[in-house]
């Protein structure tokens, strides 16, 4: 069952116990009888911790913009995400007046380490994302005997072995980041989903390389793992594969160039978007997604609330 379009001019709803919207085809309230507020709030409260208000925020049905302006009322879109095991996170951005920046040559900017701090962020939650949304559970690593310390040398080597894969196993599906080694040679890791064809694979690799002994591709258990068990939970190993791009976005990392890699079968997972009133996002996020059992929420704000994040793992 999901929640249809109020009918009204302005087609804007007031949030209540009767009027929680349902999220991921999901009811909010846990036994049915309804949505229930978040603990220690009641109906009459607005977002947590501020004054009371005539009752919870406003909601908006789906629009095309970020945010829309309704009379006097702003609203911005929270993004909800759900993985496997149950596990959701919400999201949202309000539009923000940016500055023009002078332009600048290519590779000329002024603010070039900001410039890469925001390339390994999106990097990060965009693997995150695609890791946790394709079951990515197993991680095998690959090495060369040779000192190789060209990135882009390297990086072809190993486009070259996922292209030879993909045509051995055409529902093959993995992301690739590498890693940059202390004697200074790149290695690469990559995520996957299932036990692989390990004979097939490090054969593929060995022709690349120069043939056995010149490199080779082995299982990355997860650290403190059982012995024997090489199996990820998802959302461990994309976070550790996100701990790589740290290194492998460095100070030699050429801006318009991969930061890492990943088959056509590779998706998003699907966005589900509802409209609050802007300022009420952590409320509504954080009470949309309260209803699983067994799991702590984590919530992220930058200074004011305008972008943020709340995720139950």
């Amino acid at each position: 069952m999901r929640a249809r379009s109020p009918k009204s001019s302005n087609n804007t709803i007031t949030a209540d116990e009767s009027t929680l919207p349902l999220w991921m085809a999901t009811c909010a309230s846990s036994d049915g009888k309804g949505a229930r507020l978040p603990e220690g709030s009641s109906a009459g409260d607005g977002v947590p911790g501020g004054g009371p208000r005539a009752s919870a925020p406003p909601l908006k049905s789906n629009t095309t913009h970020l945010t829309d302006d309704s009379g006097t009322i702003e609203f911005t879109r929270l993004n909800g995400r759900e993985y496997e095991g149950r596990r959701r996170e919400i999201t949202w951005g309000r539009g923000r007046k940016r500055k023009v920046d002078t332009p600048s040559n290519r590779g000329m900017s002024l603010y070039a380490e900001r410039n890469r701090e925001n390339v390994l962020k999106r990097a990060k939650t965009s693997i995150r994302r695609k890791a946790m949304h394709n079951k990515l559970n197993y991680m095998v690593t690959g090495t060369t005997r040779a000192c190789i310390e060209d990135r882009a040398k390297f990086g072809a080597m190993v486009s070259e072995w996922e292209r030879r894969v993909k045509h051995f196993l055409p529902n093959w599906e993995v992301i690739i980041v590498l890693e940059k080694q202390k004697r200074g040679a790149y290695h690469f890791h990559a995520a996957v989903n299932g036990w692989q064809r390990l004979t097939l694979i490090r054969k593929l690799w060995w022709d690349i390389v120069g043939g056995q002994g010149e490199g080779t591709i082995h299982i990355h258990p997860p650290p403190g793992g059982n012995e024997g068990n090489s199996q990820w939970d998802i959302v461990r190993l994309a976070r550790y594969l996100c701990k790589y791009l740290d290194k492998a976005i460095g100070e030699d990392h050429v801006f318009d160039k991969k930061t890492y890699w990943h088959t056509r079968g590779i998706d998003n997972p699907p966005v589900t978007s509802i409209m609050v009133e802007s300022g009420s996002e952590e409320y509504w996020a954080n009470y949309l997604i309260q209803f699983i059992p067994g799991r702590s929420n984590h919530t992220w704000t930058d200074y004011n609330g305008a972008i943020g994040r709340t995720a139950n793992f």
